[in-house]
């Protein structure tokens, strides 16, 4: 009896552990992308600071659940399980650098690469403006504006509006107004 309450006890720690390690702490800005507190962006330079570092993402999130290639030049590694993805580039000026960072608050597929990206369930402090899955674009819009963000409406039957500024991209879901996907460019 004692063994079985024992390892219920050592079972019930360790979920306990991997639910509060579902939705690492994320906050971006121009220069900066941080997972629980770590700075990412330790690479070789960049125009706006530094390429994000593979290691330094690992040592949050544990090696990516997985790797494809995406489009010409581009090896994406993925952690569908919490909505993360960045890309490397093996070709052109980003050749060896991780140039690009995402954050999907919906899951998306890929029909070209038969992938997902998972779901996002914390939030993601952008320029100090908190995003979850359940922001609306409308409600944040003003703070966009005001933090220097150019918002575009893309054509209506695409039903997207993005904001971005020079390297934070800020995308809807279709006819919901909630944020789809957030990225993050080292250029």
């Amino acid at each position: 009896m004692k063994k079985t309450l024992l390892i219920f006890a050592l079972f019930a720690m360790l979920t306990v552990h991997c639910i509060s390690a579902d939705a690492p702490s994320i906050s971006v800005s121009q220069s900066s992308i941080r997972i629980n507190g770590r700075e990412l962006r330790i690479g070789p330079k960049a125009d706006a600071g530094r390429y994000i570092s593979l290691s330094s993402i690992e040592k949050e999130l544990g090696a990516p659940q997985d790797t494809y290639e995406a489009g010409l030049g581009v090896r994406v590694y993925s952690w569908p399980e919490l909505g993360i993805q960045v890309q490397r580039g093996w070709r052109g000026p980003e050749k060896g650098k991780i140039f690009k960072f995402q954050v999907y608050f919906e899951d998306d597929y890929s029909q070209t690469e038969d992938k997902h990206s998972g779901k996002f369930s914390g939030h993601v402090q952008v320029e100090g403006l908190d995003i979850t899955s359940n922001s609306e674009f409308n409600d944040i819009r003003p703070e966009l504006e005001k933090a220097g963000f150019k918002i575009t409406e893309y054509p209506k039957e695409l039903n997207i509006i993005g904001a971005e500024n020079r390297t934070i991209r800020i995308f809807t879901v279709n006819t919901t107004n909630r944020i789809k996907r957030l990225e993050i460019w080292c250029d």
